[in-house]
Parts: structure tokens; sequence; C-alpha cells
């Protein structure tokens, strides 16, 4: 800020030159802020315009636009990291595959229902058995038609959301991948006891989980300054929706351990893949300055 210059008035001096009328007043509004007298003459140069002040108060506003330049530059937001959702297909060939899958496996389960006993997800078969395929065999069985009909509707809308965000092919692995761990952690903590499950809402849960983990680490890495509710938003929303479209009320036969373990698996899958996407996204640019 240039130092206060006595013009040919000498109650008046210049405490600032402007290159518009616009920011020239702005500036004033701080002097009128504090009881202080201004006036805006135009300036030496065309275009260009003068704040003036009264010469006893000049320096007080001179410290005082100074200090609120400085504040307006701090106030300036930083760019934000831009999202990674909606640049990738819905992947709808992947979820038509899904579909197609579960109602091929239920067909055949109606006619042996003993594929049921043998694939579904077990504590017993798992840990005391070694068989370790059950966990992800598990998701693709279901008890009735009203079951798969459910998972069918629900998978599919978060199936597309997370092909949106992660891509159709990773996306779809990570969905599958994450209900079969919910799946072998459950078998982990009711083991000895024996547990049995079936269905593909632990994935479905699993595909929640992925969308708040990948929510959380997008706001968590955004340089804007935001509350910590704000951050966590994402996982918020997604603990709200597991437990109202996950729980179940005593003696429901729900598998509320897989829809919690499924859920908790996507958080920590999802976080990891936007995290190393944006890891690398941030490399690539980086290189090619």
């Amino acid at each position: 800020m240039p130092e206060p210059q006595q013009t040919e008035e000498e109650e008046w001096v210049d405490i600032g030159t402007y290159p518009s009328l616009n920011e020239a007043y702005d500036h004033g509004l701080v002097a009128l802020a504090m009881g202080e007298s201004i006036r805006v003459e135009a300036g030496e140069q065309p275009g260009q315009f003068d704040l003036q002040a009264e010469i006893e108060a000049a320096p007080k506003i001179s410290a005082e636009i100074t200090e609120y330049e400085n504040e307006s530059k701090q106030a300036i937001l930083p760019p934000t990291v831009p999202s990674n959702w909606g640049k990738h297909p819905a992947g709808w060939l992947y979820v038509l595959v899904w579909a197609a899958t579960l109602i091929t496996v239920f067909y055949f389960q109606s006619q042996n229902p003993a594929l049921a006993d043998r694939y579904a997800s077990s504590s017993i078969a798992l840990i005391g058995h070694g068989e370790w395929w059950r966990p992800f065999t598990a998701l693709f069985l279901h008890g009735d038609g009203p079951h798969i009909v459910g998972n069918l509707a629900s998978g599919t809308v978060f199936g597309i959301l997370v092909a949106k965000s992660l891509g159709p092919l990773k996306g779809w692995i990570i969905i599958l991948l994450s209900g079969a761990a919910g799946n072998a952690i459950t078998s982990l903590i009711t083991y000895p006891e024996h547990f049995a499950s079936l269905g593909a809402s632990t994935a479905v849960f699993g595909a929640l989980g992925i969308l708040s983990g990948t929510g959380l680490i997008e706001n968590f890495r955004e340089d804007i300054r935001m509350p910590w509710v704000r951050v966590a938003a994402p996982l918020l929303a997604g603990v709200i929706l597991l437990g109202w479209l996950g729980g179940a009320a005593p003696g429901s036969n729900t598998d509320v351990f897989g829809h919690v373990f499924g859920f908790c698996a996507g958080v920590a899958a999802g976080a990891a893949c936007r995290y190393f996407d944006q890891e690398k996204q941030t490399t690539i640019e980086a290189q090619c300055r």
C-alpha cells in the first residue's frame, strides 16, 4: 500500500489508487465502517481512481485497508480436487452378467436344494474343514424369491454407482471381494459355533461401503477446510443406510453380521482404491508439468 501523499487540498490525502471504481468503493467501505470520511477522485491515468481520506485519519485507514486486503487473500478458497465419480460408464453388461448368474444359480438351487448346504457360507466348513470357497459361493445362493429380488434391485443400484466411481471391472471385482470378506469375517468370529448364511446382500452392503469409503477419502483430501462432520458425511450416510436396510428384528434369520462386516470391508477397499487412484493421478500430473 503506497504511503499517503498530500494532494493540493491539504486536508485530504490519497490512500490508494485502484484500476476500477468498484474496487475503490469496496475499499472505501472499510473507512466508512470505521466512521471516517472518504471520497473517490479520478486518478492521473485514465481508468484509475484515487481513494482519499482526511489527513488525520489517513494512517489508520491505510492500516485497516492493508489488514482487510490480507484477510481477503487468505479467504480465497483453493481449487478443489476434481472427483473421479461419474467418469466411468455404468457397466450395464456387468450388471446383466451378475443378474443372469444369480437367476441361473437360483434355478439350479430350486432343482437341487442340497446346493445351499454344499456352498453356503459356514463357519464350521470354512474354519473347521478348510472349505475356503464358501464365503464366495454363498454370494450367489438365495433362500427364496423375495430374497433374490431384493438383492437384485439393491445390488443393481449400488453396483452401478460403484462402477461409475471406480470403473465397472474394478468395481464389481471389489464388490464381490468385499462380500466374500464379510462372510469370512463372520465365520471367524462365530466359530466354533455353527453359523451358516447365503445371499448376495453381503456384497450389496460391501458396495455401499465402497461408496462411503471413496467419498470419505475425497472429502478428507480436499484442500478446503471442512468441519469433521462434513468430511465424514459419506461414512455417516453409509452407516445410516446400513442400519436402515441391513438391520433386522431379533429372530428374523437375517445375517446382520455379514451385512456389517461386508460394509466394513467395502469401506476399507473403497478408501484404499480412492487413495491410491489420487496418488497415481497426482504423480502423473506432476510428471506432465
